[in-house]
């Protein structure tokens, strides 16, 4: 066969091969079909519903649509304790993020360097965490910080600490919800990154190897750049994540009583509840609602944009 010919006969092959995978390309966008469906019920649906509550004015939580104008807006920016909530919870983001993302990432590392059995039983104890609920985690640490009923009570009344409120103050209250939200995230992270490091191409690693590079070396140089589009996808989630804080302080808050030093706007989630739950107006709430969906939306997209970690080809 001359040289022409196969030319044309590969063509040929090519065409017929594009037409036979059409019909699967086009069925398999059906796939996304149910992802797009619960993103709009539980995602584009309720933040539309937001938008239109933030216009409305409500009278014995009745809705008058659209009839507030810019009013609720007015209101919840006037209100001091709206930028003291955000205060609060932009000093817990910074921290919580940083430390969720430096924290999950070395744990990861570290045990991606093991392969003996203490390896797996750390794997199995350091993944556990994430399956339990944060009300669940905001009640244990009541629970082992109260020298009334804590095993270690007998340590605490020995340096002093007679109640909870002598170790929980407002000064580390920022310090306190991070330890927390580290806890009960942090395991999935961990689980997360692992399986990616475990996922760089073998081939990669026997070189790196071959030019002499040590453990600590491979993990650092070879692995952890491999593995930079799950960090910053992760540090997307922990922003908007962390933006939203509310069961931990409200559940600290609710077992302190009298003697908490969180106030019921110590975070947005918590102003709008309180804006919903005692002054029954959801106008104010749903602005509180899209001044997280506005930041989290802006922080995203200046990740995917900025760092290029998302890039999927280029010219």
């Amino acid at each position: 066969m001359s040289a022409v010919n196969r030319v044309a006969a590969n063509d040929s092959y090519r065409r017929a091969a594009r037409k036979k995978r059409r019909p699967i390309g086009d069925w398999s966008l059906l796939l996304i079909v149910p992802y797009l469906v619960a993103v709009f019920i539980f995602h584009l649906g309720p933040a539309l519903v937001a938008l239109i509550f933030s216009f409305s004015k409500f009278t014995f939580g009745r809705p008058e649509l659209f009839a507030a104008g810019l009013e609720n807006f007015v209101k919840v920016f006037s209100d001091p304790v709206f930028f003291r909530s955000y205060s609060n919870v932009i000093q817990f983001s910074i921290l919580a993020t940083a430390v969720g993302f430096v924290g999950s990432l070395g744990i990861a590392l570290l045990l991606a360097l093991t392969r003996d059995q203490f390896g797996s039983v750390a794997r199995s104890l350091l993944f556990l965490p994430g399956a339990i609920n944060p009300t669940v985690v905001g009640l244990i640490f009541i629970f082992m910080l109260d020298p009334a009923v804590s095993p270690f009570g007998f340590l605490f009344r020995a340096v002093g600490w007679n109640a909870t409120t002598d170790f929980v103050s407002a000064s580390n209250a920022v310090v306190i919800m991070t330890a927390l939200r580290f806890f009960m995230s942090s395991g999935a992270w961990i689980a997360i990154f692992y399986s990616a490091l475990e996922g760089v191409s073998q081939e990669l690693i026997d070189s790196a190897k071959i030019d002499g590079c040590s453990p600590w070396q491979l993990a650092w140089l070879v692995r952890r750049p491999m593995i930079m589009g799950f960090v910053w996808f992760m540090i997307i989630q922990l922003v908007a994540y962390n933006l939203q804080i509310f069961a931990e302080p409200y559940v600290i808050s609710t077992a302190l009583g009298g003697a908490s030093f969180i106030d019921r706007y110590w975070s947005p989630n918590m102003l709008g509840s309180f804006y919903t739950l005692q002054r029954g107006d959801l106008g104010m709430s749903a602005v509180v609602s899209l001044s997280q969906t506005v930041i989290s939306i802006t922080a995203s997209i200046f990740v995917v944009t900025r760092t290029g970690a998302f890039v999927t080809s280029t010219d």
